[in-house]
């Protein structure tokens, strides 16, 4: 090619960059376009979903919210229309909120933070009537090993505790005792095979037997009289002669080996010693411990048998027990919920153990496909979320179920202990077309510290009560189905400890009561005539797996003492009757075992004393020997030297 061809082709202009460069701010803009369209058609709808599928996993139900708005300029949101479904009853809500505002402050949401400042709460009503019954979740299957739900798992911790002292067909059992008229014999032999304490007491015995073999074989393996006595005559055959000073070291040398090697048998001797102490210690304690098994067999063939208590306080436990145990798992539910999301302050240790919990653990399940948050200590600046302060505040109006009420939210965070201030909640109201008055609430929760604390004092000083089943069997039905209740709760959570009392009082009481006996019918009736007011009465201390729960109740006190002089007869037979099959079934058994258990430790107990005592005073010759013969080398090196100075006259 030359270069009058190269110098013919046509060139294009360079085009000169202007001050804006559209390779860039066209797909900014383009960028910017579409977060706005998000923002301005489908954030706030995407954040009603979200909203709603927490509260629904959180209270179990269904919790609707009719309209949410978010103001970018003004940096607010508004959420209004909230319904929260009863569980219990799906076609109510439990509450109703009109409208809460959040005004947040611009500063904080620059970092990345959420701080509201001021916030409102208005329009709340409660127990309200719904359109459509709401959707009430499923009950969570059994929490695996591998992730256990955490709100699952303190709400069974609870019933745990409460239905081992619950029977809802206890007035039905002592119907059916009061309406027998035979002996509970045959029932006692078809219950015989099983007997906890007796499968025990069997298993005790083959266990004893064969560890009795093998301790006899592992004590007869141990060194014997004669092996122990030579130790010491090996040493008394040595010769500690100071003429001979090369062998007489040799023979210390071989003198303190011996006696390390009868050390040693001893070590094995004593090591046997407390190994077989610590068997028998274990048997002798399984043995003492079959009283309480035996006691647990005595209640649960009672169960069985259906023989009931007619102590006041059993028939107050079984009357309102199932009242107590609903309260119970909805408080625990959600102090945990709120341990979770406003975690006290914690110790390097702990937040291991706390990351390690939360990856285990799920209060609220995940949407499919959405990623994991984590929370990191705050050294400066703000929280995560920081609801400063919230204004409670409701008037009656036309509707049916609106209320007055007054009361504030302070200081709700993610980090409380950053903070270092505790979450407060004030209420006080009532909602007069509902007949309910004298709403007084204080709940505080501090996280503040590493010791996680929530303390309530709770009191309605009117409110009118639904159905409440205190006995639903074919034998006894007994329901209040309307009253008028007065109730004071309050209590504290101390880290997993509980301690806790109510005092509930009903009247105006209207009861459904029907019995197949007439004598217990009858009986009932006149205890519910003389009884215009209930009282209801509980203690609760304790961790959630161990709770010690008390209750009583004037109900429960004059129901035993109607059903008193009718049963008592009857049970008593019964309770003979058990006791008798009891001690024939185990009783053979039991002494056997406590035979052989002694027998056991006597023989092995002298056999191993007498090793030890004979590998003690063996070691014991066996270091007086040596030590005698090194005495006599040095008295002879005395010896001798005193003969030297003699020589020299001095």
């Amino acid at each position: 090619m030359t270069n009058s061809q190269v110098s013919s082709t046509p060139q294009k202009p360079v085009k000169k960059k202007g001050p804006i460069r559209t390779g860039v701010v066209v797909p900014t803009l383009i960028f910017v376009v579409l977060i706005g369209v998000y923002f301005s058609f489908f954030f706030d709808m995407n954040l009603r979903h979200g909203l709603e599928y927490a509260g629904t996993h959180v209270n179990g139900a269904e919790v609707d919210i009719g309209h949410l708005r978010t103001s970018f300029i003004h940096a607010s949101l508004e959420i209004g229309g909230i319904q929260v479904t009863d569980k219990e009853h799906p076609e109510r809500n439990i509450i109703q909120v009109g409208s809460i505002r959040f005004e947040m402050s611009w500063d904080a949401l620059l970092r990345g933070k959420v701080v509201v400042n001021e916030a409102s709460i208005l329009d709340i009503a409660a127990l309200t009537d719904r359109k459509h019954p709401g959707r009430v979740l499923p009950p969570p299957p059994p929490p695996s090993k591998d992730k256990p739900a955490a709100t699952d798992q303190v709400q069974k911790a609870v019933l745990q505790q409460t239905q081992k002292e619950y029977n809802g067909n206890f007035l039905g059992d002592v119907a059916g005792m009061l309406g027998s008229g035979g002996s509970t014999a045959d029932q006692l032999k078809n219950l015989q095979g099983q007997l906890k304490s007796d499968a025990k007491i069997k298993e005790l015995e083959k266990d004893v037997n064969e560890k009795k073999a093998k301790w006899e074989q592992r004590i007869k393996e141990l060194p014997q009289g004669k092996e122990l006595q030579g130790y010491s005559d090996r040493v008394k055959a040595l010769k500690f002669d100071m003429k001979n000073p090369g062998e007489m070291a040799k023979n210390i040398q071989e003198a303190k080996k011996i006696v390390d090697e009868a050390q040693a048998k001893v070590k094995l001797i004593d090591q046997t010693q407390r190994d077989l102490k610590a068997d028998l210690g274990n048997y002798q304690q399984a043995y003492k411990d079959l009283d309480k098994m035996i006691a647990e067999d005595v209640r649960d063939m009672q169960s069985k048998l259906k023989l009931p208590s007619i102590d006041a306080k059993e028939f107050s436990q079984q009357l309102f027990m199932g009242m107590l145990q609903k309260k119970l798992g909805g408080l625990a539910k959600y102090v945990q919920l709120a341990r979770q999301y406003m975690p006290a302050k914690q110790t390097p240790a702990q937040q291991a153990e706390a990351k390690k919990k939360a990856e285990e653990e799920a209060i609220i399940p995940p949407k499919r496909g959405t990623g994991r948050t984590y929370h990191f200590p705050i050294t400066t600046g703000y929280p995560l979320f920081w609801l400063k302060h919230a204004a409670i505040s409701s008037e009656v109006t036309s509707s049916e179920f609106s209320g007055k009420l007054k009361g504030e939210i302070k200081d709700v965070t993610t980090d409380p202990a950053a903070l270092g201030r505790p979450a407060v909640l004030i209420l006080t109201g009532d909602f007069p077309k509902q007949d309910i008055h004298g709403l007084d609430a204080r709940i505080t929760l501090d996280h503040t510290t590493e010791v996680a604390k929530e303390s309530f004092v709770i009191k309605v000083a009117h409110f009118p009560t639904k159905e409440q089943k205190l006995s639903d069997s074919s034998d006894v039905k007994l329901i209040m189905t309307k009253s008028i209740g007065t109730s004071e709760m309050e209590g504290q959570f101390v880290n997993s400890e509980l301690s806790m009392s109510m005092k509930n009082s009903f009247s105006d009481i209207k009861y459904d009561l029907a019995a197949k006996n007439d004598i217990v019918k009858q009986i009932i009736d006149n205890v519910l005539k003389g009884i215009p007011t209930v009282m209801v009465n509980a203690e609760i201390k304790g961790s959630l797996s161990n709770l010690d729960i008390h209750i009583n109740s004037n109900l429960g006190e004059e129901l035993s003492k109607g059903f008193q002089k009718q049963l008592q007869a009857k049970i008593d037979e019964a309770k003979g009757q058990l006791k008798k099959l009891i001690d024939d079934k185990i009783g053979g058994n039991r002494n056997k075992l406590k035979g052989e258990i002694d027998s056991m430790t006597g023989g092995l107990t002298k056999e191993i004393d007498g090793k030890k005592g004979a590998a003690d005073k063996a070691t014991k010759d066996a270091q007086n020997a040596m030590t005698g013969g090194q005495k006599g080398g040095q008295k002879q090196l005395e010896d001798k030297a005193k003969d030297l100075l003699k020589g020299f006259k001095f």
